[in-house]
């Protein structure tokens, strides 16, 4: 198993446990836990990402080492998400491969969430935003998944 394996299976449990605890808002800002279902086995899986938020848009953004998003495929696929002790529901869609709407959530993600830039390479202009040029040096590395949550419906207690 490698090294990066053994830290998510460790860093994964600690992070769910603090974000489902009373202490959730030390980190509810930004880390939310997305619920899912396996495409092939059915089993529900629940997962800690960094998370930005626009109006009923939630993003999350990976690279594509990482294989949970392959559950997304085949969008849009029903998911919920976690966010200060409440469950949403909504449809998700992934975006894998370079493409322009791929680069685009990319750039409101990291404009929004500015301190997850370096994790995936990408440079900071002045201001503070992703230089598109440094966006598109990774962007067949990563996976966007831009999550819609259903309209008028009542967040559940998690």
């Amino acid at each position: 198993m490698s090294i990066k394996k053994i830290f998510y299976k460790t860093l994964n449990p600690v992070v769910t446990a603090l974000l489902r605890s009373p202490l959730h808002g030390i980190a509810s800002e930004s880390l939310a836990l997305l619920h899912f279902r396996g495409r092939k086995s059915g089993r529900e899986f629940v997962t800690p990402l960094s998370y930005t938020r626009e109006g009923s848009t939630i993003r999350f953004m990976s690279a594509q080492t990482t294989r949970w998003w392959i559950n997304l495929r085949g969008s849009p696929v029903s998911v919920s998400v976690e966010i200060a002790g409440k469950i949403y529901p909504g449809l998700a869609r992934l975006w894998e491969g370079d493409s322009e709407p791929l680069r685009e959530g990319v750039d409101r993600f990291l404009t929004a969430l500015p301190r997850d830039a370096k994790v995936y390479g990408i440079k900071l202009d002045r201001s503070g935003k992703p230089q598109p040029e440094s966006i598109a040096n990774v962007a067949s590395e990563l996976v966007l998944v831009e999550m819609e949550l259903e309209a008028n419906t009542e967040p559940k207690r998690a």
